[in-house]
């Protein structure tokens, strides 16, 4: 299926599970935007719902995103890709992401599916993880098989300090699913081979519309600031439960 012109929302669940020194998951209900990254002014029209890089009830701004620096989201994430892997996307891009709701935007992860020429199948997955509270961001970079339309999935090294109550020594072990009527997204850690955390994103499809929208956001509503609420809820817990602290790397190399 084409999917070169539709935007959609996503809605579902988003779950934690921490399996070391004790064990702790939660879970929480959640909606994501899926966006043509290159289509943004004509679906998201000036109105007082909406915007592009103007105040509105939920509005896209360039700098909430990939490398803010360079003027095109679209240049960005083919650069990154491409310096990442060596190759270029050679199709649309497509994102899947909190925007800015009554002014405020956080995403733990963004993800940027880059579709191949033929816009039939995903060829890159670039999934850019920003901390809090520090605000730094780092990008990973998965590559389909050749012949794989289903699962995508890669193992890589932990590069970025999310979370004071995990050290750096971990390996992340990616699974994707492609974003069709369900879209989901599994992320396992492992320390010394052993698992000791994952998460699950579990979504499904609605149409995007504003009359959709609309009806979103109030039945979820302030959701980028109800995320980083749920992160630093679940820090305190974890930090009364006497769970290992760890302090950020760049101050234990000073």
């Amino acid at each position: 299926m084409n999917l070169s012109t539709e935007h959609f929302l996503y809605t579902g669940i988003v779950k934690h599970r921490r399996y070391t020194p004790f064990i702790r998951e939660f879970s929480y209900p959640i909606f994501m935007l899926y966006l043509d990254i290159n289509d943004l002014n004509n679906v998201m029209k000036k109105s007082i719902l909406w915007n592009v890089n103007k105040a509105a009830m939920v509005s896209f701004n360039r700098n909430d995103y990939h490398n803010a620096k360079t003027r095109s989201l679209d240049q960005a994430v083919r650069d990154t890709v491409q310096k990442k892997v060596g190759e270029r996307p050679s199709g649309k891009i497509r994102m899947l992401a909190h925007l800015r709701y009554f002014g405020y935007c956080f995403n733990p992860v963004t993800f940027y599916y880059c579709f191949n020429h033929e816009d039939n199948k995903v060829d890159f997955i670039l999934a850019e993880v920003t901390n809090t509270p520090w605000g730094e961001r780092y990008s990973y970079v998965l590559s389909a098989s050749k012949d794989s339309k289903e699962k995508i999935k890669s193992t890589m090294k932990k590069e970025l300090h999310v979370s004071p109550f995990w050290d750096m020594d971990h390996l992340y072990e990616w699974s994707f699913s492609s974003p069709t009527e369900k879209l989901g997204v599994y992320m396992k850690n492992f320390k010394e081979g052993e698992k000791v955390f994952d998460a699950t994103l579990n979504l499904k499809r609605l149409i995007l519309s504003k009359k959709s929208l609309l009806f979103t956001i109030f039945k979820f509503p302030f959701m980028t600031i109800k995320v980083v609420f749920w992160i630093h809820l679940q820090a305190f817990f974890l930090w009364l439960r006497g769970a290992t602290f760890f302090i950020h790397p760049s101050k234990t190399n000073n």
